[in-house]
């Protein structure tokens, strides 16, 4: 049994379970953008669940900092790809749903409601942002309709690879679950209610 420490940053559960699905998140990345489509999607559950199980001063520079890692990787290996800026917001934002909806609960609902409501933000902005570069010539002029295409293109990908919207959930549920079963045998100073009712 861990023996609970006075430092409110020592969470080594919470941690471990972190890093070691960010050291899947660099393999996401890393692969071949074809195969990611038999893969699960893993940014938006592993944000939030970094959010609620660590502190901001933790999860912001973890989450940030192996996808800055990996944008420098692709960069070198991929011939220039420029950073995905939009990408640090939601992630950011993915960050601070988890610290603001589930910090103090693991409540299945809520961890639902949390990664729907974290890959809802990335498509709208993510999306909203490739029509407004543009990242297709047929999205200008701007207007409504050509945002209304870019959004039907998007779900169309999205219908193709199942496995962004799936993977934040199964990545939300798999790391709040294994940290509800780990913590009370384990490392009963990162255990969290449960909150039913919530």
């Amino acid at each position: 049994m861990i023996e609970p420490r006075s430092n409110p940053d020592w969470r080594p559960l919470a941690l471990g379970l972190v890093l070691l699905t960010a050291v899947y998140a660099i393999f996401y990345r890393l692969v071949p953008f074809e195969l990611r489509g038999y893969l699960l999607f893993p940014f938006g559950g592993w944000a939030l669940y970094s959010g609620a199980r660590l502190t901001t001063r933790i999860a912001l520079p973890i989450t940030f900092g192996v996808f800055a890692l990996t944008d420098v990787l692709l960069y070198l290996t991929k011939g220039g790809v420029p950073p995905n800026y939009i990408f640090y917001v939601c992630l950011a934002v993915s960050v601070l749903i988890g610290r603001a909806w589930l910090a103090h609960s693991q409540s299945p609902w809520r961890v639902g409601v949390g990664a729907i409501a974290a890959y809802a933000f990335f498509f709208l902005v993510s999306n909203f942002v490739a029509w407004l570069e543009p990242a297709r010539p047929y999205y200008e002029p701007h207007t409504f309709a050509t945002l209304m295409l870019a959004y039907k293109e998007a779900l169309e990908f999205v219908r193709m690879q199942p496995g962004h919207l799936v993977g934040d959930l199964a990545f939300s549920f798999g790391l709040f679950g294994a940290h509800a079963v780990l913590a009370p045998a384990y490392f009963p100073a990162e255990k969290v209610a449960m909150e039913g009712a919530r």
